[in-house]
């Protein structure tokens, strides 16, 4: 009897999924929003964060450890064309892109002649921003290196590298709630979600999925999938959860893990959740996946390479 009670415990334990430590699934995540989604892992030593995406795709490899590799949708499918042994199995963020307006411009209108600045040339936010409007403002733009940058534009007002007056701003949450707390002329023009379901024709975004190894249990990870949906859910129907969950750690270690202070991620996701956090099947969403990075000059996907 006591050996049949210690394997169910051990079945148990090697397919329980929201248990933190018990967790023996390997994960790394890009830091931002794509990390809230595994705000119960924040004491798993399974779980780890990267700021650097060029760092996670590199562990798309034959001789990685990780069985779940969370990145960008466009560069974990790329990387599975170059022979990555991954598949996708969900898409976790959906979404949490803006354009705002510095307060320096008289009718809030982008217009040419308007100095835009953009983070990311050449990669989703210089994109999707030439999906939505063309070439028409191309010789207003002025690109930044990342987000942080960005929000320094928009709080500002300026280009401290240019010295240019800046009118717009292309940002992402949640470094667009800190702005707009320290510029109070500033506010949102555009939802960038809203612009590319018009553009699309209904389409949504599909920003970062989590994509898993093809020699990890399938049965373990189908398991632990469902109770981070569940998870997800919950995060996003009671935001409170975030910093009610990580209250064991502390600031500082939170924000280190998870790129973000909870308290001012749960303030996005109080936002009508402005930081696109969502849980959506991989192969359910192949429609939206396919017109997504078509626009990154990717063919839509064959059915080989999602988890099922």
């Amino acid at each position: 009897m006591k050996k049949i009670i210690l394997l169910t415990l051990l079945s148990v334990t090697m397919t329980g999924c929201s248990k933190g430590n018990d967790i023996k699934l390997k994960i790394v995540s890009p830091t931002g929003a794509p990390s809230l989604a595994f705000y119960k892992e924040f004491n798993n030593p399974n779980f780890e964060t990267n700021s650097t995406p060029s760092n996670i795709v590199a562990l798309m490899s034959e001789q990685s450890d990780k069985d779940i590799v969370v990145i960008d949708t466009v560069s974990g499918i790329k990387a599975i064309q170059k022979g990555a042994p991954y598949k996708i199995a969900a898409n976790i963020t959906f979404g949490n892109f803006y354009i705002a307006s510095t307060g320096k411009d008289d009718n809030n209108t982008i217009d040419k002649g308007d100095k835009i600045v953009l983070f990311g040339q050449n990669q989703t936010p210089d994109l999707l921003f030439h999906y939505l409007y063309g070439d028409e403002y191309n010789e207003d733009i002025e690109y930044v290196g990342n987000v942080q940058d960005a929000a320094k534009c928009l709080i500002t007002s300026k280009n401290v590298v240019t010295n240019t007056e800046v009118k717009y701003v292309f940002i992402a949450e949640p470094a667009l709630t800190n702005a707009l707390s320290k510029n109070q002329n500033a506010s949102v023009v555009v939802n960038v979600q809203d612009k590319y379901q018009e553009k699309s024709s209904g389409k949504s975004l599909v920003q970062a999925s989590i994509f898993v190894k093809n020699t990890a249990n399938k049965s373990v990870v189908k398991n632990y999938l469902n109770n981070l949906e569940k998870d997800i859910n919950n995060l996003i129907a009671n935001p409170s959860l975030l910093t009610e969950t990580l209250k064991e750690g502390s600031e500082e270690e939170n924000t280190a893990l998870f790129g973000i202070a909870p308290t001012v991620a749960q303030t996005v996701l109080e936002k009508d959740n402005a930081i696109g956090l969502g849980y959506k099947n991989g192969y359910s969403n192949k429609s939206n996946i396919d017109s997504f990075i078509n626009i990154f000059g990717l063919e839509s996907t064959n059915e080989e390479i999602y988890f099922k």
